[in-house]
């Protein structure tokens, strides 16, 4: 038997009454467990295996497939339901996490990604953060978390701390002055500014008390979220579908 804490992440149907969850657990693993009889109304684990629900979960294996024997609710993300913006978000966050942590995966010992997504749900599901800017952030979190973590501090070439205008590598990582030679292709290069970048340094630098704690004017921001998304794309090698969807939502009028 184990027994851990778990975010649910996503839910497949199995059959006329079960399903499969994938559950992100406490030691920043994802698991798939098969849930008897999940898509009842009378299930009485149906509140703590539906999406987004952070719970104990309590489970046993067979013939290689984990099954849930019983579980407890601990958080329920509901209100992330009453707007298809922010669900979708939540979604893609999911996706990526999925894509990203695999199955007995052996994490670094201070790799948090769990407290990383439960964090942003928070601030998602009650509107205290922007969209425009929860996105960037957990973008560049998770890549830091996985070990992935860009080089901010000076300029490749110069050494410049702060300038003014540079360009954002996302093949390589890191940053160039705009007058330092910067790789020319606008698909593996972001122009950014100052405050941009020290929004960047702040998210892979801060704790979590502080780590949603900034704001930035609204073009700053726009190439941020351009900035974070590239990278996660190019790293990971992957376009997601929620993803495109996610945009398709904030591009209807």
């Amino acid at each position: 038997m184990e027994i851990y804490r778990g975010l649910v992440l996503a839910q497949r149907s199995a059959g006329d009454r079960g399903k499969f969850i994938d559950v992100l657990t406490e030691n920043n693993t994802v698991q798939e467990v098969f849930v008897r009889g999940g898509k009842k109304n009378t299930s009485s684990g149906l509140s703590s295996t539906q999406l987004f629900s952070y719970a104990t979960f309590s489970l046993y294996q067979r013939q290689n497939r984990l099954y849930l024997d019983s579980c407890e609710p601990i958080r329920i993300f509901y209100r992330l339901r009453e707007s298809l913006s922010r669900l979708s978000l939540a979604a893609y966050f999911g996706e990526l996490i999925r894509l990203s942590v695999r199955e007995f995966q052996v994490p670094n010992e201070n790799c948090d990604v769990m407290r990383l997504m439960l964090n942003t749900l928070h601030f998602l599901e009650g509107g205290m953060r922007d969209e425009a800017l929860l996105k960037p952030i957990f973008e560049l979190r998770l890549m830091t978390e996985l070990g992935m973590m860009p080089d901010l501090l000076v300029c490749r070439t110069c050494g410049a701390f702060s300038p003014k205008r540079l360009y954002f590598s996302v093949e390589e990582g890191c940053f160039f002055c705009v007058g330092c030679a910067a790789p020319p292709d606008t698909q593996t290069s972001v122009l950014l500014r100052t405050p941009t970048l020290q929004a960047m340094r702040h998210i892979v630098f801060s704790d979590y008390t502080r780590l949603f704690n900034f704001k930035l004017g609204k073009s700053n921001l726009a190439a941020l979220g351009l900035c974070t998304e590239r990278f996660v794309q190019y790293h990971l090698n992957s376009r997601l579908d929620t993803l495109q969807f996610y945009h398709s939502i904030q591009n209807h009028p």
